[in-house]
């Protein structure tokens, strides 16, 4: 982009969360100077955020006038909507919750900007757990964006009705939106809800002699990992110079059994850690293979560039310094 277009404003969703500090540190890297974030709740603001450059916004999504407010006041040239409330194993208990906010936080931003701020461009996160269910016939297979959408637990549903609402007013109202389906990403600041730092928390627990074993649920499904990092780089790339009204999958293209993602992570262990199944970890339903067909987002120019061991040795080292 133009250097003069350093300085319009950017509205981040969610940009106190696990990808939005990293998708603030890489504007901020690349020169942006007028990011602004929305922040709700008591956890703690990441470091990242108190750059001059950042503007915090506290603000529930949920409520269509505060919403309406924030897009009316920052009138931002570019959206990345990242808020959303994102726990898969946990979306059967919390179904109701996360039904409401998912679903409500994306409706009021849609409508915030087709009254406020119609010339926004906005990048609206999905997931590859909209996929869901692969049949048997399909095992092994690259997911490409023309998969069916198949959810099989109540944050895919959120996901698929933020993607399809998305879609309905880019149609309806010409709104400037793309949509993106990340695959799973990891780094600093996840939450031990998913699968990598559950696993590193676990490890520096026993390392720190305050628990006997490492409790893990299935360990045969294969996952695309993706750093994080390069994840919100895709999402720059995509805001940028995808092409509106299209969906983009991002991922590695490479297919990980959590099993060997667990032994890396041992590998890096200074002590030899015994593993047990928690049957409390497994899922009601659970997708056996799940590798991104990516070759969309390569044509814009991205490919993951972090190495899944370092990437992994940064968080277990993460939950060294945090433990």
């Amino acid at each position: 982009m133009a250097n003069d277009s350093h300085t319009q404003p950017i509205l981040i969703t969610g940009g106190t969360g696990f990808a939005g500090r990293h998708l603030i540190q890489a504007l901020l890297d690349d020169g942006f100077q007028n990011i602004h974030t929305t922040h709700f709740g008591n956890s703690p603001v990441p470091e990242v955020c108190q750059n001059e450059a950042v503007s915090i916004h506290q603000v529930n999504l949920t409520e269509a006038e505060a919403v309406a407010q924030l897009i009316k006041a920052v009138q931002p040239a570019q959206i990345y909507h990242l808020a959303s409330f994102a726990a898969v194993g946990k979306s059967f208990e919390q179904a109701g919750a996360i039904l409401q906010n998912n679903i409500m936080l994306q409706l009021h931003v849609l409508n915030a900007v087709q009254q406020h701020a119609p010339q926004a461009k906005i990048l609206i996160i999905g997931s590859a757990e909209e996929y869901g269910r692969i049949p048997q016939d399909k095992l092994g297979q690259k997911i490409d964006e023309s998969y069916p959408l198949n959810p099989v637990n109540p944050y895919a549903v959120t996901k698929v009705t933020q993607d399809l609402l998305a879609q309905a007013f880019y149609f309806s109202f010409k709104l400037n939106i793309l949509r993106v389906r990340p695959f799973n990403h990891i780094g600093e600041g996840q939450s031990p809800d998913f699968v990598i730092p559950a696993f590193a928390s676990q490890i520096v627990a026993v390392e720190k002699g305050t628990q006997e074993c490492l409790k893990v649920g299935k360990l045969d499904s294969v996952r695309d990992f993706t750093d994080v990092k390069d994840m919100v780089r895709a999402y720059i790339i995509v805001m940028n110079v995808g092409e509106v009204g299209d969906v983009y999958n991002i991922g590695s293209g490479t297919g990980w059994k959590i099993s060997e993602v667990l032994d890396m992570l041992l590998a890096h262990s200074t002590q030899k850690i015994k593993v047990e199944v928690d049957e409390t970890r497994l899922r009601p339903s659970d997708v056996e293979y799940f590798v991104a067909d990516a070759h969309r987002i390569q044509e814009l120019g991205w490919s993951p560039q972090v190495p899944l061991s370092e990437t992994l040795e940064r968080i277990l080292n993460e939950w060294r310094e945090k433990v």
